[in-house]
């Protein structure tokens, strides 16, 4: 499992770096020396790859510290609306360039959580559900309190994930379409690491969807 691991990883970090480096040889050749917007385009291509790859190394040396048990994962009580509300503040601008707007249906619960960690969390599913919603449509946020339990719903309104995906999509360097972490520069691990984060608060994980309708995940957290 490490080794396929490892050769996965090997995988994902050659695919910006061969992109990086051809742009970089191009623009070395001084072919386009005379073609500024061929260079600019090159340039934009090094840019682009090169923050895929920091995005990269940081979710693995996350899913790493998780995993390992070496992330100390602090935990006080914290209001649920505060966990939403800084969420949707750190995506809000990506939703505002899509004309994607948020629907907030919180209520005055408490839970016994590592705040960061959960607003690391909602703030992956917020910018998946940003990814795989068309324009101008709504992306619905509901927290429901229950016995002795929080449970937080994210509902989009995107294409949708098919049945057989809706477990494996919390794999690493899993994604519905292998196209995805190209065109919407996911990185296969966001969901991985969201499952490490809420199962080590002692909750759960998981998905719902209606391909061309839209998904909803939901995570449970312990009440307080």
């Amino acid at each position: 499992m490490k080794s396929e691991f490892i050769g996965i990883i090997s995988h994902e970090l050659r695919t910006p770096l061969t992109a990086i480096r051809a742009a970089l040889g191009l623009l070395n050749t001084g072919i386009y020396d005379k073609k500024p917007d061929k260079s600019k385009r090159m340039i934009e291509i090094a840019a682009i790859d090169s923050d895929r790859l920091v995005r990269l190394v940081n979710d693995i040396l996350d899913l790493e510290r998780l995993e390992s048990g070496h992330a100390v994962l602090e935990k006080t009580t914290c209001e649920a609306a505060d966990l939403i509300e800084q969420a949707v503040a750190g995506v809000q601008a990506i939703a505002k360039q899509q004309h994607i707007s948020f629907h907030i249906h919180s209520s005055n619960a408490h839970v016994w959580a590592a705040a960061d960690a959960i607003i690391q969390t909602l703030a992956n599913l917020l910018g998946n559900a940003l990814k795989f919603s068309p324009n101008n449509s709504t992306i619905t946020l509901n927290v429901q309190q229950q016995k002795d339990r929080v449970l937080f719903q994210i509902t989009d309104q995107g294409r949708g994930i098919p049945a057989d995906k809706l477990e494996t999509i919390f794999g690493r360097f899993q994604q519905v379409d292998a196209s995805d972490s190209r065109t919407k520069g996911g990185t296969g691990l966001g969901l991985a690491i969201c499952r490490s984060i809420i199962e080590q608060h002692g909750g759960q994980i998981w998905a719902e969807s209606t391909v061309g309708v839209g998904s909803t995940f939901f995570f449970t957290l312990p009440l307080h």
